[in-house]
């Protein structure tokens, strides 16, 4: 199958982002939000991020993809019965377009920076996801974002609706092989939970080595609803991602975890943002990297609890472990409270290199070296790993860990 494609970014013009729009039959307001994203992208500015570099990326030379080739979807039960929506983006449009202008666009601003209003403008990849009142999918539902084109680019937009009492797996997944080519990919995943809603969400990131991955992931969480949130980030040249949950509604929670794992020359980084809004909401994240060769990781964690929050439970942790003395991580947690009424708060974050006691006692017990520092990274990542609801990804996550220590 060949592949649509845009021209390269630098020879896009209004007129054309208003005429494949259209050409696709979506909707006016859709074309109008695309034009004014795509007017922001060409005006602005890169941005400056101290810890992302930018320097050798080159986005004006990559070739969009102009169609969903790059967007798999995999689900194990017919789920139609039920009312449930679990489609492509650019199908949904259509047959929920009201749905989706409701909240499409709502959680994260496309004018942030330069690479969201990208997405905002030119996104063809994408799922749609809709789970109806008080419905419960029990099978994990997986979409995959691939590379399909050498030095090419995609935009996936994801749009998540879990209505009252409703509850889902959902496993978002981005892969390539290794190529020699510069890729770019600016995904935006924004999801809304009603009251009572259960989301069990799963943001894997196992690109090939020269791809640019930047984008954002945002959960609205309502009244009594909670979330489980599991990222692993293993992939990518240069990684940056804005995560962020904001707890809306009164008694939400979320538990979020992560594992990063950088090697060679890789520049990764996870910006996780929590907010607390309702009252009695609670919150536990526990980050986990792991650097080696000359690496660098940024982990740019904070909570914020707002004015109107009270009781509030909350913990954030980041934990970075070293295994090449090269090798850099840089962790920033933080913690904003405008109110005088919580009931606990705090953050803590660690680095270091491999105990050597641990090591020398292993080694006793006629373990090599390099099969005890396989085992310490691999018993580390273990609470990210367990939190991952498919058999054969999970087992596929830790191969490409075993690869890397």
């Amino acid at each position: 199958m060949t592949m649509k494609t845009f021209p390269p970014l630098a020879e896009i013009s209004d007129a054309l982002v208003i005429e494949r729009s259209r050409a696709a039959g979506e909707p006016e307001w859709l074309t109008e939000q695309r034009v004014d994203a795509w007017r922001f992208f060409a005006s602005a500015e890169p941005p400056y991020w101290r810890r992302t570099d930018l320097s050798k990326f080159k986005p004006e030379q990559v070739i969009a993809a102009a169609d969903t080739a790059a967007t798999s979807l995999y689900q194990e039960e017919d789920l139609t019965d039920q009312g449930v929506v679990f489609t492509t983006l650019a199908q949904a449009i259509h047959s929920h377009s009201d749905l989706i202008r409701r909240y499409f666009g709502t959680a994260i601003e496309s004018k942030r920076h330069k690479f969201l209003a990208l997405n905002a403008a030119l996104w063809q990849d994408g799922v749609f996801l809709y789970v109806p009142k008080h419905v419960n999918v029990e099978l994990p539902l997986t979409v995959m974002f691939s590379m399909p084109i050498p030095g090419g680019a995609i935009a996936p937009r994801n749009l998540i609706i879990l209505d009252d009492g409703a509850s889902v797996t959902f496993v978002e997944e981005y892969h390539s092989v290794a190529a020699s080519d510069q890729a770019f990919a600016t995904p935006v995943t924004e999801m809304f939970l009603g009251n009572d809603a259960t989301l069990r969400f799963v943001a894997v990131q196992t690109w090939g080595e020269d791809v640019y991955h930047i984008g954002a992931q945002k959960v609205r969480v309502g009244r009594g609803a909670s979330v489980e949130w599991a990222a692993v980030n293993l992939g990518a040249r240069v990684q940056h991602i804005e995560a962020e949950t904001a707890l809306e509604g009164d008694g939400s929670r979320v538990e979020w975890v992560a594992a990063t794992f950088a090697a060679d020359h890789q520049n990764l980084l996870t910006a996780p943002w929590l907010r607390h809004i309702g009252a009695k909401t609670e919150a536990h994240m526990d980050f986990k990297t792991v650097v080696k060769d000359q690496s660098y990781t940024t982990f740019d964690g904070m909570i914020k609890i707002e004015r109107q929050s009270r009781a509030t439970v909350s913990r954030l942790e980041e934990h970075a472990l070293h295994l090449s003395p090269k090798a850099r991580s840089d962790s920033i947690p933080g913690l904003m409270i405008d109110t005088n009424d919580v009931a606990k708060a705090g953050h803590a974050s660690t680095s270091g290199e491999v105990d050597e006691e641990q090591l020398f006692y292993m080694r006793s017990r006629g373990i090599p070296r390099d099969e005890a520092i396989h085992l310490i990274v691999m018993g580390f990542f273990e609470p990210v790993l367990d939190r991952i609801p498919n058999d054969t990804l999970r087992q596929r996550i830790a191969e490409m860990i075993e690869a890397k220590i």
